[in-house]
């Protein structure tokens, strides 16, 4: 985090949680979890409780339309 802005600062290497990328998107949490169950949003499982995490390029990815279904924009537009 920027201690003079406040704000997260990612890079391309950068892993997000659930929680990151809902605020990142400004989305609601289960908008998020059921983007990734669906396979519209690329994620993976972490831990012995299966946290969802996020890789910061896949979730610009999917924001600009470029997954192979071309559905993250308007996912995001939509709601």
């Amino acid at each position: 985090m920027n201690r003079k802005t406040g704000r997260t600062e990612w890079d391309d290497k950068a892993i997000m949680t659930c929680d990151e990328v809902a605020q990142f998107l400004r989305v609601h949490v289960s908008s998020v979890r059921r983007w990734s169950r669906n396979g519209k949003l690329r994620a993976f499982k972490v831990g012995g409780r299966g946290d969802w995490r996020y890789r910061h390029q896949d979730v610009l990815a999917f924001l600009y339309k470029e997954t192979p279904d071309a559905r993250g924009k308007g996912e995001v537009v939509r709601m």
